[in-house]
C-alpha cells in the first residue's frame, strides 16, 4: 500500500516558515505606535527583570536591585519577546494540531479493529449456532433410529416367540 503525501505536515512546515517573517512584521508594526510602544517597553522591562533575577539566582547570589533598561532597549527587548512568543505560539499550535490529528487517526484505526473483531466474533457465533442445530438434529435422528430399531427388535422377538 502506497503512503499518501503528508500534506498536513508540509502545510505546518510552511506555516512555521512563514512565522518568522510575520514575527518581524509584528515587531515592526508594534514599534510604530505610541500605545504599543508602551506595551513593548513594559514587556521588555518585565523580561529584563525576570531574566536578570534568574541569572543572579542561578549564580547563587541574592537579588538586591535590578536597574531598569532604557526605554529604547526595553522596547527592542519587548519586540524580540513578542516576536519569539509569536513563533512559539505558531509552533505550539501546529504541534497540538498534529497530535490531535494523529490521535484521531489512531482512534479510527482502533474502531476499525474493534469492528473487525466484532464481525469475526459474530461470524463464529453464527457458525457455532449452526453446528449446534446440526448436532441437535443428528441427535434427534439417532434417537429416532434407536427407537425404530428397538421397536423392530421387539416385533422380531414377538413374532419369534409365537
Amino acid at each position: 500500500m502506497a503512503t499518501a503525501l503528508p500534506v498536513t505536515k508540509l502545510a505546518s512546515l510552511f506555516v512555521k516558515t512563514l512565522a518568522k517573517p510575520l514575527s518581524k512584521r509584528i515587531k515592526h508594526e508594534f514599534s510604530r505606535y505610541a500605545a504599543t510602544q508602551r506595551v513593548l517597553i513594559g514587556i521588555g522591562q518585565a523580561s529584563h527583570q525576570v531574566s536578570s533575577r534568574m541569572t543572579i539566582w542561578s549564580a547563587g547570589y541574592k537579588v538586591r536591585e535590578i536597574k531598569p533598561l532604557e526605554d529604547e532597549n526595553a522596547m527592542k527587548t519587548g519586540a524580540e519577546f513578542i516576536g519569539e512568543f509569536f513563533i512559539l505560539l505558531v509552533s505550539g499550535t501546529t504541534v497540538v494540531l498534529e497530535y490531535n490529528r494523529s490521535k484521531a487517526k489512531d482512534l479510527e484505526k482502533e474502531e476499525k479493529r474493534i469492528k473487525a473483531a466484532k464481525a469475526e466474533r459474530d461470524a463464529l457465533q453464527a457458525a457455532l449456532h449452526t453446528l449446534d442445530l446440526r448436532v441437535k438434529e443428528l441427535e434427534r435422528q439417532l434417537a429416532e433410529e434407536k427407537k425404530e430399531k428397538s421397536l423392530s427388535e421387539l416385533e422380531t422377538k414377538k413374532w419369534g416367540l409365537w
